[in-house]
C-alpha cells in the first residue's frame, strides 16, 4: 500500500467467471431494473412511493461503462473518479465502479433452464379484461408467459403455479411440449383473493425439486398485493433468501398501477434476485427486446470491495447498491449481477480532508463465480489531476459525471417521495433544489438521453406543488 494511504473496509457484491479478452458487453446489478412503476404513477398525476424512485433502477436504464483496458472474465470491473459538490453544496468526492463483460451476444448460450411461473389469479389482476391498448395485469401477465414460452429451448423445462384464494398446479414441470404449455397459459382464470405466500412456497417446493437443467428460476407475475397470508416485504424476502440458498433464483415482474412496490424491492435485492415493472404492452416486448435471455442468468454472487484512500478521505454513502442497508456492511452491497445490454455502475459519495490531499485510490474486490471460484481483482481511479474550477466538478471520465448526476437527481426524488405525506413543504424543497441542480448537469453533459429524467423531476416537482395524492394505483 502506497504511503499516506489507508484501508477502508466496504462491501458490495458480484462475481466472475474465466474467459477471452474483451469488456464490451454490458452487465448490471440486481435488483428493481427499471423506474417505469414510477413514471407511470406521474404520467397519471401521482406521486409515487418512496419504493418505486431507486437510485439503482435509474442506473439500470442507462448505459454508464467505463473505458478500461480488455478484461478476461466474464465480469469486468474498472474505476474512475470525480468531484462535484452535492445538491446542497458540500463538498464530495465520487468514486464509480464500472460493470461489463466480455461475453459475446451473438455466440453466448443461456444455460438450459427450470423456469416455474408463478401466476398471481386474484381479483385485482382483472382475469378475463384487457387489451393491448388497456392491458390489466392479468393480460400483461399471460402475454410476457407467451413471449417467455416462445423463446424456450428442448433442453428447458417449465411448470405454472395459479394461486389466489387457493394455490394449483396448473402445469407440471414440462419439457418439449410448447403447445401444452401455451393451452396452460392461456386457460389460467381468477380465483378470489391473493395467497402469495402460499403459491411462492409451493413454486420454490416445485423449484427445488427440479432435475436436469444448469439453473433454475422462479418467475413470479404479480401486481404485487398480497392480502392472505404473508403481507409484509420482510417475509417474502425471507422466502427468496431461503430458496436462493437450495440454488432457486427469483424474479418479480410486478405488473400494472397497483403495485406495492416495498414488497417488489424487498424481494429484488437478494442473491439471484431482479424485479422488472411493466404496465403497458410495449413494456413486454421492449422487456423481451432488451432483457432476454439476459435477466434470466447471473455470472456473479457476493461482491466485497475493500477501498483505499489517500489520508483524510472517507466514504459518506454508496448509491445504486441493490440491498438494505446495516451496519456491518454501510448498505454497499449487490447480491448479484447479471449479463446486460448496458453497462452498469456504482457509485461511492467521499467525504474530503481538511487537507489539500489528492482524491486517489483503488477498489480491492472479490467475488465468487456461479460455479463456486473466488476470483480477485483490483480497480484504481485517480483524480489527482483535477482543476474543478468555479463549478468545483472534475470527473477523471464524462461516465462518472453522467453517473453521479443521475445518482443525485434519483436520490432526491425518493427522499422527496419518502417525506412527502408528512412534510410537503420540505419534499417540494429537496425537489427544487434537485431540479435546479440537474438542468445545469444535463447542460453542462449535454446527453441527449437525459431529457426523459428532466421531464420526469420536472413534472414530479409539479405534481407536489399541487399537493397530488400519493401511492400506487391502488394507493399502496
Amino acid at each position: 500500500m502506497a504511503a499516506g494511504m489507508r484501508k477502508t473496509s466496504v462491501v458490495i457484491a458480484v462475481a466472475l467467471m474465466a474467459c477471452g479478452e474483451g469488456g464490451d458487453f454490458g452487465a448490471t446489478p440486481g435488483g428493481v431494473k427499471d423506474l417505469r412503476l414510477a413514471r407511470e404513477l406521474v404520467a397519471k398525476g401521482q406521486v409515487p412511493p418512496a419504493d418505486a424512485l431507486l437510485v439503482e433502477a435509474m442506473f439500470a436504464e442507462h448505459d454508464l461503462g467505463l473505458d478500461g483496458a480488455a478484461c478476461p472474465r466474464t465480469l469486468c470491473v474498472r474505476a474512475a473518479a470525480g468531484l462535484a459538490p452535492e445538491i446542497e453544496g458540500e463538498a464530495r468526492g465520487w468514486a464509480q465502479v464500472g460493470l461489463s463483460s466480455n461475453v459475446d451476444p451473438e455466440t453466448w448460450e443461456r444455460p438450459s433452464t427450470t423456469f416455474v411461473f408463478t401466476v398471481d389469479v386474484s381479483g385485482s389482476m382483472s382475469w378475463g379484461d384487457g387489451s393491448s391498448g388497456s392491458p390489466t395485469p392479468a393480460w400483461l401477465a399471460r402475454k410476457l408467459m407467451h413471449e417467455i414460452a416462445d423463446e424456450l429451448r428442448p433442453d428447458d423445462q417449465v411448470a405454472i403455479v395459479a394461486y389466489g384464494s387457493d394455490v394449483d398446479v396448473r402445469l407440471g414441470l414440462t419439457a418439449g411440449d410448447s403447445s401444452r404449455i401455451h393451452d396452460a397459459i392461456d386457460d389460467l382464470d381468477e380465483d378470489g383473493s391473493t395467497n402469495m405466500e402460499a403459491g411462492m412456497r409451493t413454486a420454490y417446493q416445485i423449484a427445488g425439486g427440479a432435475r436436469g437443467t444448469a439453473q433454475t428460476r422462479v418467475i413470479v407475475f404479480s401486481d404485487t398485493q398480497p392480502n392472505v397470508g404473508a403481507t409484509g416485504s420482510g417475509e417474502f424476502a425471507s422466502m427468496v433468501q431461503s430458496a436462493a440458498a437450495g440454488g432457486v433464483d427469483t424474479t418479480v415482474m410486478a405488473l400494472g398501477l397497483g403495485v406495492g412496490a416495498e414488497v417488489m424491492r424487498g424481494m429484488a435485492t437478494l442473491r439471484g434476485a431482479n424485479a422488472f415493472s411493466l404496465t403497458r404492452a410495449v413494456h413486454v416486448d421492449e422487456l423481451m427486446a432488451d432483457q432476454w435471455p439476459w435477466f434470466t442468468t447471473p455470472i456473479a454472487y457476493g461482491l466485497r470491495v475493500n477501498v483505499t484512500l489517500g489520508d483524510g478521505w472517507g466514504i459518506d454513502r454508496g448509491l445504486g447498491f441493490p440491498a438494505v442497508s446495516d451496519d456491518e456492511q454501510l448498505g454497499l452491497k449487490a447480491e448479484t449481477v447479471f449479463l446486460s445490454k448496458r453497462k452498469g455502475a456504482l457509485l461511492v459519495a467521499l467525504t474530503p480532508p481538511t487537507t489539500s490531499e489528492p482524491l486517489r485510490g483503488e477498489f480491492a474486490l472479490s467475488y465468487q463465480t456461479p460455479d463456486g471460484s473466488v476470483v480477485e481483482d483490483v480497480a484504481a481511479f485517480d483524480a489527482s489531476a483535477a482543476e474543478p474550477g468555479e463549478t468545483g466538478q472534475w470527473f477523471e471520465q464524462h461516465s462518472v459525471a453522467r453517473t453521479t448526476a443521475l445518482a443525485l437527481v434519483t436520490e432526491a426524488m425518493h427522499d422527496a417521495a419518502r417525506v412527502y405525506s408528512a412534510m410537503p413543504a420540505a419534499a417540494l424543497g429537496l425537489l427544487q433544489a434537485a431540479r435546479a441542480r440537474f438542468a445545469a448537469d444535463v447542460a453542462t453533459l449535454g446527453d441527449a438521453d437525459l431529457a426523459a429524467e428532466q421531464q420526469l423531476i420536472d413534472e414530479l416537482t409539479a405534481l407536489v406543488e399541487q399537493g397530488a395524492p400519493q401511492g400506487s394505483l391502488y394507493g399502496y
